[in-house]
């Protein structure tokens, strides 16, 4: 699936979800396209999670002139991190980072530590408090109304296999793109697994690394963000140490 795909549908889900919780309040009335507008722009505006990321002179020149890339990460459940979610090697002083709770569902056969994410399944829409069922057939359903409010629920139907999690994120270059935040290390036996996006993310420099990578081990001078009760967050690296700013 194409980057201006997945977004695509991630507007429309969006798109579908608003409409469908406004009908639910109103009495099944179909929302007006300015009204829709208005609720979808405060919507997004009281979800959006958005991270500012300077870097002091000295330091940007010796980490260009290194090779390093700048790097994000997500958290899901009590796992450890263990995806690039981007990676970007044209960061600049100020830099910012955001994302939404935009989500899609899909599984792999196989984790591996340095390689790229291998999606094995066809990928789905889900949102929280949704469900989708990975069928004996391999063919993951769409996703429907069931499971913790917090939480989606990805039933497997199938085999062990890994599910994993994209989410939309708008990068640094301004570009919106629905990439791996996540992948289950060990493989999942048939039955229920819950899988719950928390606003963590860690952030950190690397050299010879791509977005959608996997990963085990811990991230060097990585600092960790916590956006759970917050919106923004801002931070600076300098002589290199991380700052709060």
């Amino acid at each position: 699936m194409s980057k201006s795909i997945a977004v695509s549908q991630h507007s429309q889900q969006l798109h579908n979800d608003v409409q469908e919780a406004v009908k639910s309040i109103m009495g099944a009335t179909q929302l007006k396209a300015q009204d829709y507008n208005k609720v979808l722009r405060s919507t997004l505006a009281a979800t959006q999670k958005v991270v500012t990321i300077e870097i002091a002179s000295g330091d940007l020149t010796l980490l260009k002139k290194s090779g390093y890339k700048l790097c994000f990460a997500k958290k899901v459940g009590d796992e450890d991190y263990n995806v690039v979610w981007q990676s970007y090697v044209a960061y600049l002083s100020n830099n910012e980072f955001s994302w939404t709770p935009q989500y899609q569902l899909f599984a792999s056969n196989v984790f591996k530590e340095n390689v790229q994410v291998k999606v094995s399944t066809n990928i789905v829409n889900i949102g929280l408090g949704q469900t989708s069922t990975l069928a004996d057939s391999g063919l993951l359903s769409q996703a429907v109304t069931g499971g913790p409010d917090t939480s989606f629920t990805f039933v497997n139907n199938y085999a062990p296999i890994h599910p994993g999690v994209n989410q939309l994120s708008t990068g640094i270059d301004g570009n919106q793109v629905s990439t791996p935040i996540y992948v289950a290390v060990n493989p999942v036996v048939t039955g229920n697994t819950v899988l719950t996006p928390v606003e963590t993310i860690l952030v950190w420099f690397e050299q010879n690394v791509q977005t959608s990578t996997m990963f085990s081990s811990s991230r060097s001078k990585a600092i960790e963000i916590d956006l759970t009760f917050e919106n923004t967050a801002g931070r600076l690296y300098e002589d290199g140490k991380w700052k709060t700013i």
